[in-house]
């Protein structure tokens, strides 16, 4: 399955791979484990502190707006070195821990010996891609250390060096699996046929700018690599990476540090604050037994109905989606509190499974969805506005989940459950009620303007801490730093393909593919009808490679002023792109999501994938009722804005 978003294990540093064993053994390589160990462990607490410190800026920051009339003006030079921080060191810890993005469709049917030489192969790749983007990291650096921030008077080169440290903590990472994780016999072979291709890029790179690759030729080679890459089992992350340095290498377009400049200013975005908060405060509420109280509530609301606990699973996706923006760890909350329950009363686990994948993909437009937040911060698009639009759509979609439950149940003759009395329903909603006045509060903070996203996020964290530790006691100190530590690996896996893919868009764009992609849309056909019929496609697919969030910093920013050529309104489009994204990242075989609900429900992908038809059905059913009825989308921002 893919390696991705998975909860960190208490104590867990460096994950082995299923498939390859220890190669060196002793007291040399036990020590040298031991000291990487020892480095992960500081680089964790490191990350930890930032992040709090961080937090109490930004809640300093929303007191003294409130109170004193007066805004913290070098806070946005704080977050930028905070992000930094935790998208390349916390990325690199991420890779450790293996929690970065791999598609393992194709891979999967290799024999053992096969997928341990192309596990070797990939490591071996993003040894290279660290090794080359962190070198002209550090040119970078040499020229940010020319300049200081304006305010807090804080040379640039600190904000750069980040990078350059993630990516050598990252090639440390990548020749410490392949030195304690790998035999000669399966090193040699992928070192030689990756030092091959590394060789040719490289010679492309060397040949004077007259036999440099057109745009057109270098852009097609970059494409096929990067694809190749991912169905081999390459990180999406750093996939991206090496195709934009392939592209600039075989194109001469631009310098290669084009690569490390714009994979830092991927990062530099003060909303991107929100992504590390709402994780942080998702995972305390999860932690908490959140999770646990919403799923009783819901038993009491439609646990009578057809299809009882499969109601139930769709209508706790919706409310856990107002309290988590990842829609993975949803999947991991919910499924695990209901996996059991699922067994007890006879549903086979593959439906289960399926009713999860689809419940996930329905609330990406739930808000704080990570996808709203990433689509806001590379597109100039409200939040507040993107947030309120979403309910609707995903309630639409979830309603259309619930009848097909109904039927599919009715069919298969399930028994319903006795419907709650009186005082169980009073009983769960005190349980549910506090849980949720915070996605309440998120909305109207941000939508009426009495506080940013960020100050709503780092209020959610603030307000997750006070449940789960001050009134649940669900949590204790030991458990809370183990909560902030999976935050800033998680949040720097997320924040690190965002880097990724904001260099990998600007390398498409040089490539002149926007102006490509316009003329192919109005070549089959000049109309709203298509474009919107082809967006829905497009993301469905790249959506179920790349894991979702690159798919959307990439092909947002491209598709977007063709929509609103076409007269599409720009919030009702974001909708269909992020729902169609969603499908995408559930869609068997090779959705990530898809993968991480089977795991859950300990189902199996051939069973789960039959069973996913359906859902897969009403879920497209769905997407074109949003695309092609824009009142869904667009009734309540109208309705709130006085229209």
């Amino acid at each position: 399955m893919h390696e991705a978003l998975s909860p960190v294990a208490d104590g867990e540093l460096a994950r082995p791979h299923p498939e390859r064993q220890e190669s060196a053994r002793g007291p040399v390589a036990n020590g040298v484990r031991a000291a990487l160990n020892g480095i992960d462990m500081a680089f964790r607490a490191i990350l930890v502190i930032a992040l709090v410190i961080q937090l109490v800026i930004v809640l300093v920051g929303i007191v003294s707006r409130f109170w004193f009339d007066e805004s913290i003006l070098w806070a946005d030079e704080a977050a930028k070195l905070f992000l930094s921080l935790t998208a390349f060191v916390g990325g690199a810890l991420a890779f450790r821990a293996r929690h970065h993005t791999t598609v393992e469709f194709l891979t999967a049917k290799f024999s053992p010996r096969w997928r341990n030489s192309l596990a070797i192969g990939m490591d071996l790749l993003v040894l290279i891609a660290a090794v080359v983007v962190g070198d002209v990291s550090l040119d970078l650096i040499s020229i940010s250390a020319t300049s200081d921030t304006p305010i807090l008077q804080i040379n640039q080169a600190w904000l750069v060096l980040p990078l350059a440290v993630g990516l050598g903590l990252t090639a440390l990472f990548a020749l410490e699996r392949l030195a304690f994780e790998s035999r000669a016999s399966d090193l040699i072979p992928a070192a030689v046929v990756v030092a091959l291709l590394v060789g040719l890029i490289y010679a492309a790179s060397a040949m004077p700018p007259s036999l440099h690759l057109p745009n057109g030729t270098a852009l097609a080679v970059m494409l096929v690599a990067f694809l190749l890459a991912i169905l081999l089992g390459l990180p999406v992350s750093y996939a991206m990476l090496l195709g934009s340095v392939t592209f600039l290498m075989v194109s001469g377009v631009a310098p290669l540090i084009a690569v490390a400049q714009n994979a830092f200013d991927g990062t530099s975005n003060y909303i991107l604050l929100t992504l590390p908060f709402f994780i942080w405060a998702g995972l305390i509420m999860e932690k908490g037994g959140i999770s646990l109280r919403l799923v009783r509530f819901a038993m009491t609301l439609v646990g009578h109905m057809r299809g009882g606990l499969l109601q139930v699973v769709v209508l706790t996706i919706y409310m856990v989606s107002g309290i988590s923006g990842s829609k993975i760890a949803d999947v991991v909350a919910v499924g695990s509190v209901l996996r059991r329950e699922l067994q007890r009363q006879g549903y086979k686990p593959e439906q289960g499974a399926a009713v999860l994948a689809a419940s996930a993909a329905m609330s990406e437009t739930i808000p704080p969805s990570l996808a709203m937040l990433v689509l806001g911060s590379v597109a100039p698009i409200s939040i507040g506005t993107l947030f309120i639009a979403g309910l609707m759509p995903a309630a639409v979609i979830a309603l259309l989940l619930m009848l097909l439950n109904y039927a599919l149940s009715r069919r298969a003759n399930t028994p319903s459950a006795p419907r709650a009395t009186a005082s169980e329903l009073l009983s769960a909603t005190g349980g549910a009620i506090l849980p949720l006045v915070m996605p309440v509060i998120m909305v109207i903070g941000i939508r009426f303007g009495v506080a940013t996203p960020t100050e709503v996020s780092s209020v959610a964290v603030l307000y997750g801490l006070v449940l789960a530790f001050g009134i649940y006691r669900a949590v204790g100190l030991a458990a809370l730093y183990e909560i902030a530590v999976e935050s800033c690996l998680l949040a720097g896996m997320v924040l690190f393909i965002i880097a990724a893919a904001f260099s990998f868009g600007w390398t498409l764009t040089a490539a002149n593919l926007p102006a490509n992609l316009a003329m192919l849309l109005h070549s089959a056909g000049d109309n709203q009808t298509v474009f919107i019929l082809g967006t829905i496609v497009l993301l469905i697919v790249v959506g179920s490679l790349l894991e979702g969030l690159p798919a959307l910093i990439i092909l947002g920013p491209l598709l977007m002023p063709i929509a609103t050529g076409y007269g599409i309104d720009i919030i009702h489009y974001s909708m269909i792109i992020i729902l169609a994204m969603g499908v995408g990242i559930f869609v068997p075989p090779i959705g990530i999501g898809f993968y991480v609900s089977c795991s859950v429900s300990n189902s199996r992908l051939e069973a789960t994938g039959r069973a996913m038809l359906p859902y897969l059905a009403v879920l497209l059913l769905g997407v074109l009722i949003v695309a092609f009825v824009p009142w869904f989308t667009l009734a309540v921002p109208h309705l709130i804005q006085g229209r």
